[in-house]
């Protein structure tokens, strides 16, 4: 078995990575789906709520309070029980968790009302007034919807709802890099592109089509971090420096505005420079290590390592895949070890083989959403991890993060 044990050789190893220029070739996460073309129906996550509503209307929030549907009196003919389940959103630019209306293609004599609550979070790369509400038709294909309203105070978009079907918010307008590019080689160049999915205004039905914006006037491009960007209308080319800088990662963003119209968006896009990066959020903090590779030369002992001087974070697996590997107190095949060690002397891990003869393993998961072997590996995080000296408990602090991380090849002399 091997199994990490952090020390300060380790933490050495990581930080001389700082002054590295590597010659690695691996592709950046995928692109979203072509919008206008069929997506996946999205599968249950979490719980369903169900009420009986008659004529004479009725309330409905989902379990996590998200979502509220209101059907207003003499929308049904009948008592019928309807029930909101959570979805995976596989809508394109998606927002938050998609939701499932039941029964499924139930009609109204007259529109219900459909809201959505957003976070400041879910619109931190673009703004409140780009965001829509979409549904799912039988087709697969996802359509806008015609007549939002926005209150931005109390962070809510709603639209008239004629019948059930899976329904989701999304961003109108968002920033994307050629290829899906969010990491850079030392001095890479990728082009940033404004692209629309549906207009902010409209009086019809329409399916999500990406296609370029065709803003070109009122525009402002700025950058925050090292390189250097190359604005051209609707579209940028962003440079990436040639040796490592902070900050990591880079911000770049664009100021939209529209003729006729006294809306004003702001695109961002962060873009990551070297070997990738892990993005973590446990114990009330968010950690995010640029500093990072992926060692899987031995296909059975494989580990994806990040850290800083003051911490230092991995994942070790076995056999790398695409799939979900649950967490274990080794990186067998099919499962995964965390741990998570601190220069204070602290550290979380994901199980212990030890307690009176019974394993404590944490409940969580690594979800490897593209991986190749000797190139990277990208992919989430979740669970809870286990304080090391607590031998006997599986109850820990909870964690949730992504990470794309390239194969480290050391530089030719």
């Amino acid at each position: 078995m091997k199994t990490f044990r952090f020390s300060a050789l380790l933490v050495g190893l990581i930080l001389n990575l700082f002054g590295c220029n590597p010659e690695t070739d691996g592709p950046g996460p995928e692109p979203i789906d072509p919008a206008g073309k069929p997506t996946e129906v999205g599968t249950p996550q979490g719980t369903p709520v169900s009420k009986v509503i008659g004529t004479q209307g009725g309330t409905l929030a989902s379990a996590d309070g998200l979502v509220e549907l209101t059907i207003p009196a003499g929308a049904l003919t009948q008592e019928t029980t309807i029930s909101i389940q959570p979805i995976s959103n596989h809508t394109p630019n998606g927002v938050g968790t998609s939701y499932r209306f039941m029964p499924d293609g139930q009609q109204f004599s007259k529109p219900a009302s459909l809201k959505f609550r957003y976070t400041e979070a879910e619109v931190a790369d673009s703004a409140p007034e780009a965001l829509g509400i979409a549904y799912q038709r039988t087709d697969k294909i996802w359509y806008n919807v015609p007549g939002k309203s926005l209150n931005k105070q109390r962070k809510e978009v709603t639209v008239p709802m004629p019948h059930f079907s899976d329904w989701s918010l999304f961003e109108q307008f968002h920033l994307t890099v050629e290829s899906g590019k969010t990491v850079l080689n030392y001095g890479e160049s990728a082009q940033l592109q404004i692209m629309e999915l549906a207009p902010l205004t409209g009086s019809k039905e329409e399916p999500l089509v990406q296609k370029t914006s065709g803003a070109n006037g009122g525009l402002k491009w700025s950058l925050v971090g090292g390189g250097s960007l190359k604005p051209s209308g609707a579209s940028a080319t962003y440079t990436a420096p040639r040796s490592a800088t902070q900050p990591n990662p880079v911000t770049v963003s664009v100021e939209v505005q529209f003729e006729n119209s006294p809306v004003k968006l702001i695109l961002v896009k962060e873009i990551y420079i070297g070997l990738g990066f892990i993005k973590l959020n446990f114990m009330g903090k968010e950690y995010v290590f640029t500093t990072c590779f992926l060692d899987d030369e031995e296909l059975a002992f494989s580990n994806i390592v990040g850290g800083t001087p003051n911490e230092v974070f991995s994942i070790d697996f076995s056999n790398g895949r695409k799939g979900a590997f649950p967490f274990w107190y080794e990186g067998d095949n099919g499962k995964c070890r965390i741990s998570f060690e601190f220069g204070n002397g602290q550290q979380f891990d994901s199980g212990h083989e030890w307690c009176n003869g019974e394993d404590m393993v944490a409940n969580g998961q690594v979800v490897f959403e593209e991986y190749e072997r000797g190139k990277y590996a990208k992919g989430t995080i979740s669970g809870n991890l286990i304080k090391y000296e607590d031998e006997c408990t599986r109850s820990g602090p909870a964690i949730s993060g992504s990470f794309f991380v390239r194969t480290f090849v050391p530089p030719t002399k």
